[in-house]
């Protein structure tokens, strides 16, 4: 029998390769679950940046509403959609005489704002909206005294 070559062999061995492709494939999947990982914040910077001016909108159109008869309510801007809820504060009050007096009845409100979009939501926002409204028995100042 032949004496066998030590240092004639060619190319990898079997074990050599196996080594290669785990480590190879070990690092893909570290470059894949970093990949995945910046395309979740991107779709969560989306969704911050699309509903900053959705709840600025809805903030001055709850300026508009009575939240004392409507104290919960949606309200959408594209595909955003923004849930309200209004619990009173102070109802209906208004300056005494003695201080100058007042023609309307002042209501505070504290609302809290939820932004949702049809796959995820961001945490509730809390605000204060004051609501006011004439005084009952006082004519409409759009009337033209």
């Amino acid at each position: 029998m032949a004496p066998a070559r030590i240092g004639a062999q060619q190319g990898f061995s079997l074990l050599e390769a196996i080594v290669a492709l785990v480590i190879l494939a070990g690092s893909c999947m570290a470059l894949f679950a970093w990949i995945n990982g910046s395309l979740v914040q991107l779709q969560r910077a989306e969704l911050y940046v699309e509903a900053g001016p959705a709840i600025a909108s809805a903030a001055q159109y709850l300026k508009t509403v009575d939240l004392a008869q409507r104290p919960e309510g949606t309200f959408q801007s594209g595909r955003v959609t923004v849930e309200w809820t209004a619990k009173p504060i102070e109802l209906d009050v208004s300056r005494p005489a003695v201080y100058g007096g007042s023609n309307f009845l002042l209501s505070l409100f504290q609302v809290s704002l939820t932004a949702r979009m049809p796959d995820r939501s961001l945490p509730s926002l809390q605000t204060r909206i004051v609501n006011y409204r004439l005084k009952p028995g006082l004519p409409d100042p759009n009337d033209g005294l």
